[in-house]
């Protein structure tokens, strides 16, 4: 064992605890594992199986979403810690975690597209958190990742915005660049599922320009 190892050893991101991953099994035991019964086409959490009352009225533009977990806990610290204090180790250890969901899913894609950032809160932050995710999907599961969908509006960070300002701020925002995703099924990767309007906009950009299927996962949802 190198010195530097025994001096400082290296510790969980979330509990501080001595760990020799990012995240230790300890606190992975604590995440809210959504479990079902879900909504057969967003997700959302139900009573019972079938589709949820928001997908019966104004059924979304992607064909199915599903979500690892609830936005709560382990994951939101370890969300906030990759995204906010740009612990990009613990994006990459995610994306580890939601490749193997991914697999366990079977479902079939041709790509996997990652949301895209915008051009200044990519320059801001350095990295596009949903692009990590989706880079360690790619390698687990064998698909190939495009960045051929890209975002043409600055957009409000969403989190202090009610659903019709929602929709509004993410409206129009994006734009399709790569011509090898036409006709093909799409697997979209998020962080986390609010609303569903960011990904709910996106599908129906790569939908209206000839992509034949968009389903989405994201690590974690927002109830």
């Amino acid at each position: 064992m190198l010195l530097k190892e025994l001096l400082f050893p290296s510790r969980c991101l979330i509990c501080k605890k001595i760990s020799k991953d990012v995240i230790c099994r300890e606190c992975l035991s604590k995440i809210s594992v959504i479990k079902g019964p879900v909504c057969e086409i967003c997700g959302s959490p139900i009573d019972k199986e079938g589709i949820c009352y928001k997908c019966k009225i104004s059924p979304p533009y992607f064909s199915k979403a599903c979500s690892y977990a609830l936005y709560d806990g382990v994951i939101r610290t370890a969300i906030i810690r990759f995204k906010f204090e740009k612990k990009k180790s613990v994006g990459v250890f995610l994306g580890k975690i939601l490749g193997e969901f991914v697999l366990e899913l079977a479902w079939n894609a041709d790509f996997i597209v990652p949301i895209p950032l915008s051009k200044e809160r990519l320059r801001s932050r350095g990295f596009n958190q949903s692009e990590i995710l989706a880079l360690e999907i790619s390698k687990i599961v064998g698909i190939p990742m495009s960045l051929g969908l890209i975002r043409i509006k600055e957009t409000k960070p969403s989190v202090n915005l009610n659903v019709e300002e929602r929709l509004n701020n993410i409206n129009r925002a994006f734009l399709l660049s790569d011509p090898n995703l036409k006709f093909k099924k799409v697997l979209l990767i998020d962080d986390v599922y609010t609303t569903g309007a960011t990904t709910n906009e996106a599908s129906k950009t790569l939908l209206d320009r000839g992509i034949k299927e968009v389903k989405v996962v994201t690590l974690a949802r927002e109830i």
